[in-house]
């Protein structure tokens, strides 16, 4: 039996913090300065940079090249949410995933109703169903999380294992059913 040593506590006189959760007008700015609230801080100079990112993005949309066979034969690498959705289905139709495979894979937040009042309100993006995105990859990056962040054999990680190597084995529809 292995006992590990309980972590060091943290020194919240050492940490960076922004400005004092209560900034009333009665008390004096050495009172407000003195205080240590933790509080979410953000950067101006951050929040311009990415105001500027996202304006940039608005005006020139990041575009992935359209697939090989033409843009009728949906590809994994450039597919939107809605059709990720029907390609799933057909990927467990074929026997490529299993039900629990299937099910992650056809989960596409962005298709959500509440989309905008859950993760979009966390994030700041509003939903993009129709909007192209490269799957493999995605489920790489997905892939490299689990292997970081879980147990090395867990279900975490070889379920996004096996759906990354089925959209790999698979990019196009045409190559299921033939």
């Amino acid at each position: 039996m292995r006992i590990d040593q309980p972590p060091l506590p943290i020194d919240i006189s050492r940490l960076a913090v922004g400005p004092p959760l209560d900034q009333r007008t009665d008390k004096d700015a050495s009172e407000q300065s003195n205080s240590r609230a933790l509080v979410a801080y953000r950067d101006r100079d951050l929040i311009a940079k990415e105001n500027a990112a996202k304006t940039k993005e608005v005006t020139e949309p990041a575009r992935l090249p359209p697939p090989v066979g033409g843009p009728q034969v949906p590809d994994a690498r450039y597919m939107s949410p809605r059709e990720m959705q029907d390609y799933s289905e057909n990927l467990y139709a074929a026997g490529v995933l299993s039900f629990e495979d299937y099910e992650i894979l056809a989960f596409q937040p962005d298709l959500h109703p509440d989309f905008g009042r859950t993760i979009g309100a966390l994030t700041g993006e509003a939903a993009a169903p129709d909007r192209k995105r490269d799957y493999i990859e995605h489920w790489g990056k997905r892939l490299d999380f689990t292997q970081r962040y879980y147990p090395i054999n867990s279900n975490e990680v070889r379920q996004a294992h096996r759906i990354h190597e089925a959209l790999k084995a698979f990019p196009s529809r045409t190559d299921i059913f033939a």
